[in-house]
């Protein structure tokens, strides 16, 4: 009765080490953990082994770049415009040397016009007069205020003219709110006058700058797109690889928790 019990037992250790070895250990070595050691270690060698037999998570992951980096060129690239309304005295040119451009009442005068197109609010000022808004990240938006010089938290207002910014995705858009609210400017500057009763010869002299007008494509340089899918393409190969090596960890512990069930359940039929 006692051999028999003993070799019962020794068959039972044999067929686990036969399990651990061929299965579980070869799914420690292949998710970069030491079967005998438990060590953690991992080589070249057995990541591309786990790579290549869950090839299917890199493809994955590659696919998922590729889609990205094709969105991205779709929505690259916007519309950028400036456009800028100056103030004079009446009749004044602009290269007079007392055109009141910089004068303070002419000054104050386009303030409260921009006041007046903002509904009484002060614009938010993202950097300096002459960065554009897409420098600051922004792809959709309209700011009218007066030029200035200094930056968002020191201001000083040294002509008079009134700057318009658009940015958006398309050429149409743009343009179609470079224009809306420029009228506003010139209307609303006719308005204020009128409300106080200037008689049109004393009228404020506003006039949109012809070359302000232009709106820009800004698209990224040849080498910032070369950066960026080279930057996607690495990011897909890291994903891949680390979510092949993830799945492989999954399976050992599935496996692992299996083989120990299986184990007891042995173990309680032979006792």
């Amino acid at each position: 009765m006692f051999l028999g019990t003993l070799t019962v037992h020794v068959r039972l250790d044999i067929r686990r080490n036969t399990m651990s070895a061929d299965t579980l250990g070869g799914v420690h070595c292949a998710a970069g953990v030491d079967a005998r050691e438990g060590s953690g270690r991992v080589t070249v060698r057995e990541i591309l082994h786990v790579v290549l037999r869950r090839w299917y998570t890199t493809v994955a992951a590659l696919l998922l770049a590729a889609l990205l980096t094709a969105l991205f060129l779709q929505g690259s690239g916007v519309y950028s415009t400036r456009a800028v309304v100056e103030f004079r005295w009446p009749g004044a040119a602009r290269i007079e040397a007392d055109s009141g451009f910089e004068n303070d009442s002419v000054i104050s005068f386009a303030d409260m016009v921009a006041t007046r197109v903002n509904d009484g609010h002060e614009p938010f000022r993202y950097s300096q007069d002459e960065a554009p808004l897409y420098g600051a990240g922004i792809r959709d938006a309209a700011v009218v205020d007066l030029s200035f010089t200094g930056n968002q938290w020191v201001t000083d207002h040294p002509v008079a003219a009134i700057t318009v910014s658009v940015v958006g995705r398309s050429e149409e858009q743009v343009r179609a709110r470079q224009v809306a609210l420029t009228d506003e400017v010139l209307k609303t500057a006719d308005a204020l006058q009128e409300e106080v009763s200037v008689s049109r010869p004393e009228y404020v002299v506003h006039a949109l700058q012809p070359l302000s007008a232009r709106i820009e494509h800004i698209t990224p340089s040849r080498s910032s797109q070369i950066t960026a899918f080279a930057a996607m393409l690495a990011a897909g190969v890291m994903g891949g690889v680390g979510a092949a090596l993830m799945w492989e960890r999954a399976t050992l512990a599935r496996m692992a928790r299996r083989a120990g069930r299986a184990g007891r359940v042995a173990e309680g039929a032979i006792a």
